[in-house]
């Protein structure tokens, strides 16, 4: 419960700084905003209006945070054909308007991570290399390869067998029958370990491959494939091998540094993951959609993550999960796609190369194509929480799980 009610709290401040430099940005813009709203319609009540007419309102359903600015009834003409509508303004100040926000946003990231990483924190995970195809060089979600090439990471190893503890829900193990307590043994006749399963699985991402293991003392040989980003089995086990990980802490002057290149990193790491999401899911293919659909995770996956934080590490590691969740909301909310500020801003730019056509007719298009893109994120948005509650909770809805 106290992961839960923390996890609201952050997500509202986090919703907060975004819609705060729209308010802030479209006053300074002289744009009239009409509402700033606490929570999501239907309206609760009205706090307060400031000296501008700007209505402060608390609402019904605990969301999050919203700006309504002047400008979004084309019916009403002079409202929204007025000087101080967002329709009317300068393309320069629609755009600081719509992404101002990512500047504030970036502006936070570099002064926590800086503040971090000159204090000290450690990764909140490190990636095994045949889970990506690529190599993570975030401090805060590194590969093992990029810690080692900075000296944060010393090894102790001994040879163990690879015994299966638990395995995951819809995952490659589960697909060829392994279940807990079985040995495997093999990857195409290669004989693995603990140290090297996820090596040799590295190669076999979006490739078919053999996987032997052993139920008592009975061998069994199943074929699977893995999919193109990543060669996970999903197995919990055993592990006699250690990687001890060296506290992340630099100077004042390299922690500045540092933060700039987490940024750059936790954006890389972002970037490929939507490319490959939205690569997987227009591809038409149902095992590359089922498998993007497998790896999604909403708030749900966020709260039990926290969770896990808040028993295992500290205040820091908290407030680091928190920021790359921003990073990767901003960049997502960046994009060119309808209901999002990127789909708004492009909206704006064809505004302006067709600027003798009315507004109303952009605004009428615009606003149509939000609301059926609105609707299927939403959707989408609550299947993707729904499918968290069965993997984390094990929450069965009849009909989907």
């Amino acid at each position: 419960m106290l992961a839960i009610i923390i996890w609201i709290l952050l997500f509202m401040i986090l919703v907060l700084v975004h819609e705060l430099w729209h308010f802030i940005a479209a006053k300074k813009s002289w744009v009239k905003v009409l509402e700033f709203g606490i929570w999501i319609p239907p309206k609760a009540l009205t706090l307060f209006k400031d000296k501008s007419w700007t209505e402060y309102t608390l609402n019904w359903l605990p969301l999050w945070w919203f700006v309504r600015l002047k400008w979004e009834n084309p019916h009403d003409t002079e409202d929204f054909l007025a000087k101080d509508s967002f329709i009317s303004a300068k393309l320069w100040k629609k755009i600081i308007i719509l992404f101002g926000w990512v500047t504030m946003n970036l502006i936070f990231a570099w002064l926590f991570f800086t503040i971090a990483f000159w204090k000290w924190i450690t990764p909140l995970q490190v990636i095994p290399v045949n889970m990506v195809w690529y190599s993570s060089e975030s401090y805060i979600m590194p590969s093992y390869d990029f810690l080692q090439k900075q000296w944060f990471i010393s090894w102790k190893i001994e040879w163990i067998p690879v015994k299966v503890e638990q395995i995951m829900p819809w995952s490659l193990a589960e697909k060829v029958w392994i279940n807990s307590w079985d040995n495997i043994l093999a990857i195409n006749e290669i004989k693995i370990d603990t140290l090297t399963l996820s090596k040799t699985l590295k190669d076999y991402i979006w490739k078919e491959f053999m996987i032997t293991y052993k139920r008592d003392k009975i061998q069994f040989k199943s074929k699977v494939k893995c999919p193109d980003d990543s060669c996970l089995l999903w197995i919990m086990m055993q592990q006699w091998w250690k990687a001890n990980i060296l506290p992340i802490k630099f100077s004042l002057w390299n922690a500045m540094t540092a933060s700039v290149h987490e940024i750059k990193a936790e954006t890389k790491l972002t970037i490929i993951a939507l490319t490959n999401l939205w690569k997987n899911l227009l591809s038409f293919n149902k095992d590359k959609i089922k498998s993007s659909v497998e790896k999604m995770s909403g708030p749900v996956w966020a709260v039990k993550v926290w969770e896990l934080i808040l028993q295992e590490f500290w205040i820091w590691h908290y407030l680091a999960f928190g920021w790359m969740i921003s990073l990767a909301l901003a960049i997502f909310n960046i994009l060119p796609l309808p209901a999002l500020d990127g789909g708004r801003a492009l909206w704006v730019l064809i505004q302006a190369v067709f600027f003798r056509l009315k507004p109303q007719f952009y605004f009428n298009i615009e606003n149509y194509i939000n609301l059926v893109f609105f609707v299927l994120l939403m959707w989408f948005w609550i299947y993707v929480i729904l499918l968290d509650l069965y993997r984390f909770w094990g929450v069965k809805i009849p009909g989907l799980f």
